[in-house]
């Protein structure tokens, strides 16, 4: 039987071993293979064809090329840390949308609060903090803010002060205590 090495590598690499799959529609007639079963990919063969292990317990296998489904993009929420950072991304990307539409002139009145989030994404793509303290800052409506605006009362920009200011943070919430509490840690 003739293959194309290099059709079968890219069907490898589209659907790696793990993939799962929601089955569209098949090109031949299967009895217990309706339209919405789900199945994972255990390997490719050479026609090239997914090798797949259904969930309804049948093994057939998918042609990638004549078959209908779809790959199945399960969400991965991943640790409180790395939610926490993906949070802060986002309250900037909003920020800096918002920016977007303003005139220069207010544009550049934000820029040294701009260049701040900056810096706290950068320290916290760099740091981690532990489960607890990712945790609370998590629960704040607008983490990003929160931070900034104790971080440019400081009027710093380095790494060192900006991860003391975050941990610190993190620290206040964990404890259950309000802002007037700080110095008692």
């Amino acid at each position: 039987m003739n293959f194309d090495r290099n059709r079968v590598g890219m069907v490898k690499r589209q659907y790696p071993v793990g993939t799962r799959i929601q089955l569209d529609s098949l090109c031949t007639d299967e009895k217990d293979m309706p339209s919405g079963l789900c199945g994972t990919v255990i390997g490719v063969d050479d026609q090239p064809s997914l090798l797949m292990k259904w969930d309804n317990g049948r093994s057939l296998s998918l042609l990638p090329f004549e078959d209908s489904f779809t790959v199945i993009h399960e969400v991965r929420r991943g640790t409180p840390d790395e939610q926490l950072y993906e949070k802060v991304r986002q309250e900037q990307a909003a920020f800096r949308d918002e920016l977007l539409t303003w005139r220069p002139e207010g544009i550049l009145d934000k820029a040294w609060e701009y260049l701040v989030r900056e810096d706290i994404l950068l320290t916290m793509e760099y740091n981690e903090l532990d489960d607890a303290q990712a945790q609370a800052l998590l629960e704040l409506p607008d983490t990003m803010s929160d931070l900034c605006g104790r971080l440019m009362e400081k009027d710093t920009r380095q790494q060192e002060v900006i991860w003391h200011e975050i941990v610190t943070r993190a620290n206040i919430l964990v404890a259950g205590q309000q802002p007037g509490q700080e110095q008692s840690l």
